[in-house]
């Protein structure tokens, strides 16, 4: 927690200096070194969120995928969060680790197994291998090997226990700011990560899940070189999201890519219930004969029928151009509760909110890239606090709520642009 608060004071200054910086070059018409303030609070920010992991280190990923937290000359730096974290664990700790799952040096397990990681992210690093002959049948030999860090689950156990402090605070000051569902939700989500057997079953299920979308690929998990701390799954290659985001790719195709997006969130959840709740750029790869893969699979989650349905409701008259179900009675039946007064009051701000993140499915032509949706829904819950903090959705909404705004973000930062109501109807109609 010292760290993080020397890490914002840092940063504010920094931000600041860029600032006055602009408005001095403004003022003279000369150069100033406000990008120099930009890189050194971004590379602060990556260094620090990349050595302390776990938690901190999902911060800093959330705080990449969105826009509007960082100039843009900072967020390119802290991106590399979403896929390499700055501080590595060395080979050694990698050997060890492995040791401990199967009692073998990785050279003994694998037929080669590389030394530098190809990634690495909040809870562990993704080492290149290939297997033995034999091993995988007739399937492709060449997979990836997620190591958990060391230690890391004590990390972030201590870290969730000092959040708890927070929660329990802020629930003792009435049922209005009682948080505590949403931190349960939230600690079992993140606690379910460090088990990596959890996590191969998930890839199972969400294989399973987006039968219907042969353009999705999920890589197979290897049952008998995964552990606890240990992952080895089928190797996908290919350029991110992030690449994707950042290349000179046209309009068309930013838009073949959202599609595919928009498949791998809303299509296993229209068939099966079930979410990808963590769809950050870099949890995604365009792989070169143009189908999507899809990674990461520690946050899925699948929903109750009862939450389900109420929001397949929702996006059924989307698809169909039908009239909205009444938004609040809707809610009402997904578990939601008021604890407000005024219901109505409470009913017209979900009628609001929900004209805002439907506008993607109004227009014939809608372009993320110039989208204020995620801006327009933040101002609206600025604007009266307290009716949106008396409305209680269900424990089970943060994590379809994670996946869904997620998703706006993957392609507001894609700036694709496109028809996007025929996309729903197309997952309506596979499923």
């Amino acid at each position: 927690m010292g760290r993080l608060a020397y890490l914002t004071a840092r940063t504010t200054g920094d931000l600041l200096a860029a600032q006055a910086r602009r408005k001095i070059a403004g003022a003279t018409g000369g150069s100033t070194d406000a990008e120099l303030d930009l890189r050194k609070a971004a590379e602060r920010i990556l260094g620090t969120l990349g050595e302390l992991k776990g938690a901190a280190l999902k911060l800093g990923q959330a705080l990449a995928m969105d826009p509007d937290a960082l100039p843009p000359e900072a967020r390119s730096i802290v991106a590399k969060l979403l896929s390499q974290a700055p501080q590595r664990m060395p080979f050694e700790a990698v050997v060890q680790v492995v040791r401990d799952e199967f009692g073998k040096h990785p050279d003994e397990l694998f037929e080669s197994f590389d030394r530098e990681p190809l990634a690495a992210a909040s809870l562990g690093q993704v080492h290149g291998a290939r297997l033995k002959e034999g091993l995988h049948g007739s399937g492709s030999r060449d997979v990836v090997v997620k190591v958990q860090y060391p230690g890391v689950d004590k990390a972030l156990e201590s870290d969730l226990a000092n959040a708890s402090v927070l929660v329990k605070g802020f629930a003792l000051t009435g049922e209005t700011l009682d948080g505590r569902p949403y931190y349960d939700e939230l600690r079992a989500s993140l606690l379910r990560e460090l088990d990596y057997r959890e996590e191969a079953q998930q890839a199972r299920e969400y294989a399973r899940a987006a039968r219907h979308y042969p353009e999705l690929v999920v890589p197979k998990p290897i049952d008998a070189l995964s552990g606890r701390r240990v992952l080895c799954l089928e190797r996908l290659r290919g350029p991110s999201l992030l690449d994707a985001i950042e290349s000179q790719a046209d309009d068309a195709e930013r838009f073949r890519i959202a599609r595919l997006l928009v498949f791998a969130i809303w299509g296993p959840f229209f068939s099966d219930r079930l979410i990808h709740a963590d769809p950050h750029p870099g949890n995604f790869l365009v792989l070169p004969d143009g189908r999507l893969g899809v990674l990461d699979f520690g946050a899925t989650k699948r929903l109750s029928e009862n939450f389900a349905g109420v929001y397949r409701g929702f996006l059924h008259a989307l698809a169909n151009g039908l009239p909205r179900p009444a938004v609040g009675p809707a809610l009402t039946r997904a578990g939601f509760r008021f604890i407000g007064d005024d219901q109505e009051e409470a009913y017209d701000f979900c009628d609001r909110l929900a004209d805002i993140v439907e506008k993607p499915s109004f227009k014939d032509d809608y372009d993320f890239g110039s989208d204020a949706m995620v801006v327009a829904a933040r101002k609206l819950f600025q604007s009266e606090p307290r009716l949106a903090l008396s409305i209680k959705p269900p424990a089970e909404a943060l994590l379809f709520y994670r996946a869904a705004a997620g998703l706006a973000q993957d392609l507001r930062l894609l700036k694709a642009g496109g028809q996007f109501r025929p996309l729903l109807k197309e997952i309506e109609d596979r499923a």
